[in-house]
């Protein structure tokens, strides 16, 4: 029943995307794949030329931009070194009882570097504030635009979104703040038209020299992004995600899809969580959903839906979580994002709703 109901609430944001619009937002209001905007193919993190020109003008409030815009702009130092930046500071508010909670947070504080060692062949590093960092070599060398991957770096699974708290990133295991996402292992991808096929293999736990397990974790893709007229696009995908840890195993099973049509967007995510440690089975579920809609150019508003059962032979225990705000970029670089969240919890609901503005300055 409780995933019967995630499931209506996911079909309601479906039925009002044709009048409503989602940061993988931008590939459904657009219709372009993850690597048209950003160096790494999976998506997410340092921008590509493609996606620089797209944040500088696409993005900002048209008037402001340009006249306080950069002339001849552009993050490449020189035809070998190229740089790029995302922080987020966040001013938290949360209802409590007796006693109400403010704080500001460094939610991100990201520095990209890509060095172009040839035509092809890329070294990619991206550090951040907390836990650990990317780097991997990359090889656009294969048949069908196929690359492949190397090095340390968050796995391709789901969809790649700035919300490090949503519940499909922080109960799959790859949220920042709370764990470390980065593992050391190898894709292989190939982009045969407007599917995308992704492969990986990574060790299931860090070390160094003996102390490196010898436990490995698989991953599995498949997606397509799809033109069905002028302004109208549709995405859906699946993947698999197979963790073999000490005393036992965990896997990950997920749907993800994305609908635009013009200045609106729609984005979901629906994982399966299942875990067998030491005998011990169970399974979970976790849901996300965001839609968008650009008023004008620079302003847009949003809403989205979050959902967590951890153990779905348990009659109570689940947690919904329901976002109202806005998205306001208002010159090249720059975004203003409150969100006023709503927290709904079983079996004993808490008074915790939240209040979020950020400050997102990104290059």
């Amino acid at each position: 029943m409780k995933v019967l109901q995630a499931v209506v609430v996911c079909l309601v944001f479906l039925v009002f995307a044709e009048q409503a619009q989602a940061l993988p937002k931008f590939s459904a209001r657009t219709g372009w794949k993850c690597q048209s905007c950003h160096v790494n193919p999976s998506g997410g993190g340092m921008r590509n030329p493609g996606g620089v020109t797209y944040g500088r003008e696409e993005l900002p409030v048209p008037t402001w931009s340009e006249e306080l815009g950069l002339e001849n702009f552009s993050t490449d130092l020189s035809d070998f070194v190229a740089v790029g930046a995302d922080v987020r500071t966040l001013f938290f508010y949360q209802e409590g009882d007796p006693d109400n909670q403010n704080a500001l947070f460094q939610m991100q504080g990201d520095l990209y570097i890509n060095l172009k060692l040839a035509k092809k062949v890329n070294v990619y590093f991206d550090k951040g504030l907390y836990s650990g960092f990317e780097i991997f070599g990359l090889l656009n060398v294969l048949p069908l635009n196929g690359y492949v991957k190397a090095g340390k770096f968050v796995p391709n699974y789901g969809l790649k979104l700035d919300d490090h708290r949503a519940y499909v990133r922080e109960y799959i295991g790859f949220s920042p703040e709370i764990g470390n996402p980065y593992f050391t292992g190898a894709e292989v991808g190939i982009v045969p038209g407007p599917l995308s096929v992704t492969g990986g293999i990574y060790n299931s736990s860090e070390g160094r020299g003996e102390s490196i397990a010898s436990e490995k974790t698989f991953l599995g893709r498949v997606e397509g992004l799809f033109g069905v007229s002028d302004n109208v696009y549709v995405g859906l995908g699946g993947n698999v995600l197979y963790k073999d840890v000490m005393g036992g195993k965990n896997s990950f099973l997920g749907g993800f899809g994305t609908v635009g049509i013009a200045g609106f967007s729609l984005i979901g995510e629906v994982d399966m969580i299942k875990s067998d440690i030491s005998g011990v089975k169970k399974d979970g579920f976790a849901v996300f959903v965001e839609g968008d809609y650009a008023i004008t150019q620079g302003f847009d508003l949003k809403a989205m839906y979050d959902f967590y059962d951890d153990d779905l032979d348990l009659a109570t225990g689940t947690t919904s979580r329901y976002s109202f705000g806005f998205e306001f970029f208002p010159i090249s670089g720059v975004e203003v994002r409150p969100l006023y969240r709503i927290v709904k919890e079983e079996p004993t609901d808490a008074k915790n709703n939240e209040l979020h503005v950020l400050l997102h300055f990104y290059l």
